[in-house]
C-alpha cells in the first residue's frame, strides 16, 4: 500500500472530498447551463440503448415529403385537411399538432371545423406565438373547459399571450392543449411540460390532454408542499408521471423509425383501411423539411410532433423516467468518493489508475442499468466527474506526500549513508523497517592511537582541520563498501553493514572497508608529514552477529543505530588492537566468513571487558590485500609476524 498519510494530510484530503461531494450535489440541484450540458453529454448516450418500442395505440399521421409531393406545398386548402381528418374518424381521439390561426376561404374553414366535430379532436394553441390575440368568449369558454382542475403546489410557467385557431376551427374541437415544449439550458429538448398557466388557468400540454380523453381519466397534478428537493407527480388513475417542480418530465426517447407512422398521402391510397384507427390515438403533425417543427434532442434532430407522441407512449407502456432527487444523488456521490478513497490504499499507481477508470465505467454502467431496467435516470456525469476530480486530488496529495517523505528520508540518511543507498531507500522505502528490528549485521569500530597526546600540542582550529582531513577519506572508504556511518565518537568511527538495507556480503564488505581505511591512513599521514604534523595510526575492530537496529533513542531525540552484544564486542576488539599491536582485529564469527577470501592470522584468545570467556581473535592482514584506490599491495608475501 502507499505511504500512509499523516493525520493532518488525511483530514485535509477527506475534507476536500466531502466539499467536492457537497459542491457537485448543489450543482446537480441548481443545474447551471454549462455544467448541466457537460453532464448531459454523458448520460444522453443512454437513449441509444432504449430497448422499447412506442405503443402501437399511437399512430402518427405526418405531413411529410411524400404528402407534399402528392398534394403540393403546405399550407393546403383546409378541405384537404378536413378530408384527411374524416379518414380517421374511427380513432378514439385525434390530436392536432398545428394551429390554424389565419382565416382562409370561409367555406374551407367551416369544412375543417365540421370535420373536426365528427371526431373527438384535441386542438392546439401556442403560448407567446406569432399571432397572439385575446381569445373571444367562445375561446375563453373552451380554454376553461380544457383546463386542469386537480392541481396543487407545482410552480408552472405562466403566460398571458396565446395564439389560437380561428373561431370556425375552434368550434369543431372538443378541447384545447398547449403545443409548447421548452429546451434545457444547452438548447436540447429532453423534458416535456405537463401544463402551463395561461390567463390564470392551468392548461395541459397536448400529450396530457390527449391521454385524459384516451384513458378517460382526469389528470391530477400535485407537488410536494413546495419542497424543491422532491418531485411532483402527474397521475392518470394508477399511471404516474414524475415531474420536477416546474411541471416537466424527462422523456424516454425512442428512435424515430420505431413509431407507427403513416404519411398523410397514405390516407388516400386505394388500399387504405380506416379500421386500423379503431380505438387508437391519431396525432397529426408536420415533418416536411423547411416547414417542419424540428427539435434538437439527444437522438439528434427530431420532429416536434414526436415529442408529444413520446410522452404519450412513455405513459401508456410505463416507459417513463424518474430522475433522482438531490439527496439521493448526494448519497451516490459520497459512495463513489468513498470508493475512490479506498482505491488510495492500493500501492501500484498503474493499478490505481485502472481502478479509477473501472470505477468511472461502473458508474456509467450503473446509470445505464438503472435506465434500462428500472426507468431511473442517473446523471452519471456528476458521479464520473467526482471520480475524476477525486482521483486527481488523491494522486496529487500522494505525490506531494511521497516527495516530502522522500526528502525526509534523504535528509535523515544522507549524513551517514552513501548516496547510492540513500537513493535506494528513497525509491524503495518499504525496504526500510524503522523502530528497531533484530537482524544480523557487521559492526566496524575505528580509533586513532594516541589521539589525546597528539591533540595536546595542536590548536583547536588546527585539530578540527586535521580531523576533517581524517574523517573524509575514512567515511568514503566505508561508503564505497555500502556501509552506514553510525556516528563519530570523538576521533572514533562506528559503521554498520547490512543495515538499514540488506547487504548479502556485509562481512566481506566490512573487512574491505577496514583495508581501505588503512590505506587511506597512509595517504593521510603523507599529507600530514608534508605539513609537519605527527603521523596517525588507526586501530579497527570488526564483529558480526545479531543486533537490534533502527531509530533508537527517546521521543525528544533519536538516531539510527545498533545496540547489542555484537556492537559491544566490536568496540572491545578495536580496543584490543593496542594490546595486540596490530591494525585490524576481527572476531571468530568474522574469520569464519572471510578466511577463504582474505588473508588472516590467528592471534589466540583474548579477554575483553564484558565477557567471562576469552574470545578467539584474528588479524586481518591488510598489507597483503590490494589498495582499492591504487590496486597496489604493501606486502605481496606474508609480513613478519614475529
Amino acid at each position: 500500500m502507499p505511504l500512509p498519510l499523516t493525520r493532518r494530510e488525511f483530514t485535509h484530503l477527506a475534507s476536500a472530498l466531502v466539499s467536492l461531494g457537497l459542491l457537485l450535489t448543489l450543482l446537480f440541484h441548481w443545474q447551471p447551463g454549462p455544467i448541466a450540458a457537460l453532464a448531459s453529454a454523458i448520460s444522453d448516450t443512454y437513449y441509444r440503448f432504449n430497448p422499447h418500442t412506442p405503443s402501437r395505440d399511437i399512430i402518427f399521421v405526418a405531413v411529410d415529403h411524400q404528402a407534399v409531393k402528392q398534394f403540393g406545398r403546405w399550407p393546403w386548402p383546409r378541405q384537404r385537411i378536413a378530408a384527411g381528418i374524416e379518414k380517421c374518424r374511427a380513432a378514439s381521439v385525434i390530436a392536432l399538432d398545428m394551429v390554424f390561426s389565419e382565416p382562409t376561404e370561409p367555406e374551407q374553414d367551416k369544412a375543417l371545423g365540421a370535420a373536426l366535430a365528427q371526431a373527438t379532436t384535441i386542438g392546439g394553441f401556442l403560448l407567446n406565438g406569432i399571432r397572439n390575440l385575446r381569445p373571444d368568449e367562445a375561446g375563453m369558454n373552451l380554454l376553461a373547459n380544457s383546463s386542469l382542475t386537480d392541481f396543487q403546489d407545482v410552480r408552472l410557467i405562466e403566460s398571458e399571450e396565446v395564439e389560437l385557431s380561428i373561431s370556425d376551427v375552434l368550434a369543431g374541437q372538443a378541447a384545447l392543449a398547449s403545443l409548447n415544449t421548452l429546451p434545457d439550458k444547452d438548447e436540447r429538448f429532453r423534458h416535456y411540460p405537463a401544463a402551463f398557466v395561461l390567463l390564470g388557468s392551468v392548461q395541459p400540454s397536448l400529450g396530457v390532454q390527449t391521454m385524459q380523453v384516451f384513458l378517460d381519466s382526469q389528470a391530477s397534478l400535485r407537488g410536494n408542499d413546495g419542497d424543491l428537493l422532491k418531485t411532483a407527480k402527474l397521475r392518470f388513475a394508477e399511471r404516474v408521471v414524475h415531474l420536477d417542480q416546474r411541471g416537466f418530465t424527462r422523456l424516454n426517447f425512442y428512435p424515430e423509425d420505431r413509431f407507427h407512422t403513416l404519411s398523410f398521402a397514405q390516407l388516400f391510397a386505394p388500399d387504405f383501411q380506416p379500421d386500423q384507427f379503431q380505438g387508437k390515438v391519431v396525432l397529426f403533425g408536420i415533418t416536411e423539411a423547411g416547414i417542419a417543427d424540428v427539435r434538437a434532442t439527444p437522438l439528434g434532430q427530431y420532429p416536434g410532433p414526436l415529442m408529444h407522441a413520446t410522452f404519450m407512449a412513455n405513459l401508456l407502456d410505463g416507459h417513463g423516467l424518474q430522475e433522482l432527487e438531490a439527496p439521493t444523488m448526494a448519497g451516490v456521490l459520497f459512495l463513489v468518493l468513498s470508493s475512490v478513497l479506498a482505491i488510495m490504499l492500493i500501492r501500484q499507481i498503474l493499478l490505481r489508475a485502472l481502478l479509477y477508470l473501472g470505477l468511472a465505467s461502473a458508474v456509467y454502467l450503473l446509470g445505464l442499468l438503472l435506465y434500462r431496467q428500472a426507468g431511473i435516470w442517473l446523471e452519471s456525469g456528476y458521479a464520473i466527474t467526482a471520480v475524476a476530480i477525486a482521483a486527481m486530488t488523491i494522486e496529487t496529495t500522494l505525490l506531494s506526500h511521497s516527495r516530502k517523505h522522500a526528502e525526509k528520508l534523504r535528509l535523515a540518511f544522507s549524513t551517514y549513508l552513501p548516496p547510492g543507498l540513500v537513493n535506494r531507500i528513497v525509491e524503495n522505502p518499504d525496504q526500510l523497517k524503522l523502530g528497531g528490528e533484530k537482524k544480523e549485521i557487521s559492526v566496524l569500530f575505528s580509533d586513532i592511537r594516541g589521539f589525546t597526546s597528539m591533540s595536546e600540542g595542536v590548536s583547536p582550529e588546527r585539530l578540527a582541520e586535521i580531523m576533517a582531513q581524517y574523517f573524509q577519506p575514512m567515511t568514503e572508504a566505508i561508503f564505497d563498501q555500502g556501509g552506514t556511518l553510525d556516528k563519530y565518537i570523538g576521533d572514533a568511527i562506528m559503521a554498520l553493514f547490512n543495515a538499514p538495507l540488506d547487504q548479502p556480503d556485509h562481512v566481506l564488505a566490512a573487512c574491505r572497508a577496514a583495508v581501505a581505511m588503512q590505506y587511506a591512513q597512509i595517504r593521510i599521514n603523507e599529507s600530514l608529514g608534508k605539513a609537519g604534523a605527527t603521523a596517525m595510526k588507526t586501530g579497527i575492530g570488526i564483529n558480526c552477529g545479531a543486533a537490534i537496529v533502527g531509530n533508537l533513542g527517546s521521543s525528544i531525540r533519536f538516531n539510527y543505530t545498533a545496540i547489542g552484544d555484537t556492537v559491544n564486542l566490536a568496540s572491545r576488539l578495536e580496543s584490543a588492537t593496542k594490546k595486540l599491536g596490530v591494525d585490524i582485529v576481527i572476531s571468530e564469527s568474522v574469520y569464519l566468513r572471510v578466511n577463504s577470501a582474505l588473508p588472516c592470522r590467528a592471534l589466540g584468545d583474548v579477554h575483553v571487558a564484558g565477557k567471562e570467556q576469552a574470545q578467539k581473535v584474528y588479524e586481518l592482514c591488510w598489507q597483503m590485500i590490494a589498495d582499492p584506490f591504487t590496486g597496489k599491495i604493501l606486502h605481496a608475501t606474508s609480513p613478519d609476524f614475529s
